[in-house]
């Protein structure tokens, strides 16, 4: 993934409960289940739904765009200044590109030792990996129009979704950085659906389009990723989730110097 200063995001679903955004004591208690390593509340099957709800507007999002909103430029910076930032088009590419890796994980069962989960699938060398993303994405859109590219990403979208509930959650296959489950990489393309969502949004001055749910899954990954990086507990001035996902990726500007976790 990609924040507004560099390409990528990069998650496993907090071991603690979905986070209740209405209050400062909802928060302190979710940052003890994280403490206790708790497993996290909701089902695979909850975690299936909420990633197709959130594909289906980011579809919606592009489908929604006119010739000239494709081209516009993303507010996400490259590694290296003097490239071009994404349009709306190539971030289409990484949309493409990063919930495929769902296909391919599901394409590919094997038996071995899990390396990443939900949360630490979003841990990883931003020098090294964001370049390999940002050239992605162009190559993702190769030969192809952003006209055609709304179908495209439907084909994935739909591929992801009917293959994650056909298939066992314990499935383990490749999840790019490592061998992964199925119930640990789903939530985790939750986060990429949220985030860069955010970032048609943003780019066009739109409202956000994520539920309150897929925020909800996104900040509890993001509320794990910060106290395994760092001192657990996210500021108190970002109790609200939609507002803590903004910081915590990047896409707002923050005091706290342990932000932006990704990006």
């Amino acid at each position: 993934m990609v924040s507004p200063r560099v390409l990528l995001v990069g998650g496993r679903a907090p071991r603690a409960a979905l986070l209740d955004s209405n209050g400062l004591q909802d928060l302190e208690r979710d940052e003890r289940r994280v403490k206790r390593g708790e497993k996290p509340m909701g089902s695979y099957e909850d975690a299936v739904r909420i990633l197709e709800v959130e594909l289906r507007g980011v579809e919606q999002a592009f489908r929604d765009l006119t010739p000239e909103q494709w081209r516009t430029p993303t507010k996400l910076q490259p590694l290296d200044d003097a490239q071009p930032h994404w349009t709306l088009f190539e971030l289409a590419g990484h949309f493409d590109i990063s919930i495929g890796l769902t296909v391919m994980l599901m394409a590919e069962p094997q038996q071995g030792q899990v390396g990443r989960d939900r949360t630490s699938f979003f841990i990883f060398s931003r020098a090294e990996v964001a370049p390999v993303v940002y050239d992605y994405a162009f190559k993702m859109v190769e030969g192809k129009t952003p006209e055609q590219m709304p179908d495209v990403l439907h084909e994935t979208f739909t591929k992801t979704t009917e293959g994650a509930r056909a298939m066992a959650p314990d499935t383990v296959g490749p999840g790019y950085y490592a061998l992964m489950r199925l119930d640990e990489f789903v939530p985790s393309r939750v986060v990429e659906a949220v985030v860069h969502g955010l970032d048609i949004t943003d780019a066009i001055g739109r409202q956000p389009i994520a539920t309150r749910e897929g925020t909800a899954l996104t900040a509890a990954i993001l509320d794990d990723l910060l106290a395994r990086k760092t001192v657990a507990g996210r500021p108190r001035d970002l109790a609200d989730d939609l507002a803590w996902v903004r910081a915590a990726s990047g896409r707002s500007e923050h005091a706290d110097p342990r932000l932006p976790l990704i990006g």
